[in-house]
């Protein structure tokens, strides 16, 4: 029950952060129309995925990098509630670029065991969920990843 307020509750501030963010775009076009109503029809029917992220085994290879014995390998596993039908894209964010290549090593595992490779920097995940490894390629810079998740 707690993690079904919680969900909630985030999903109530990214629906907030986003109106924030829309509102200096909407502010221009409102100027320029006079009159008009804005409305919003329909309710979310689907669940959303449920996401941990854990530290990687020491050791773990990721494609072709390998930090054996350190910590600066991540796991995020991605599943699927019963009545999850949707999808969802998930890109990762890499120091603030979206070009990762040089600081880190990605693989996408589907439900199925099958190795999913990425499009244009985004893997697509399915109802089956999976499993996302992240390993930074060089242990002597900072590399800070975000996991954004978008639902179809």
């Amino acid at each position: 029950m707690k993690a079904e307020r919680r969900r909630w509750r985030s999903f109530g501030r990214t629906i907030a952060v986003a109106a924030l963010l829309a509102a200096p775009l909407a502010a221009p076009a409102a100027s320029k129309v006079t009159g008009g109503v804005i409305r919003f029809v329909g309710m979310i029917v689907a669940p959303q995925m449920q996401i941990s992220a854990e530290t990687a085994p020491a050791g773990v290879a990721v494609g072709s990098a390998r930090v054996a014995g350190q910590r600066f390998s991540r796991t995020v596993t991605f599943s699927a509630p019963p009545g999850f039908v949707s999808g969802a894209d998930v890109a990762l964010d890499v120091n603030g670029s979206t070009s990762s290549r040089d600081l880190l090593a990605a693989r996408f595992v589907d439900g199925t065991g099958r190795v999913a490779t990425a499009r244009d920097g985004h893997y697509a995940v399915d109802r089956t969920g999976g499993v996302l490894s992240l390993n930074a390629k060089r242990t002597d810079t900072d590399t800070r990843v975000t996991v954004v998740i978008s639902y179809d």
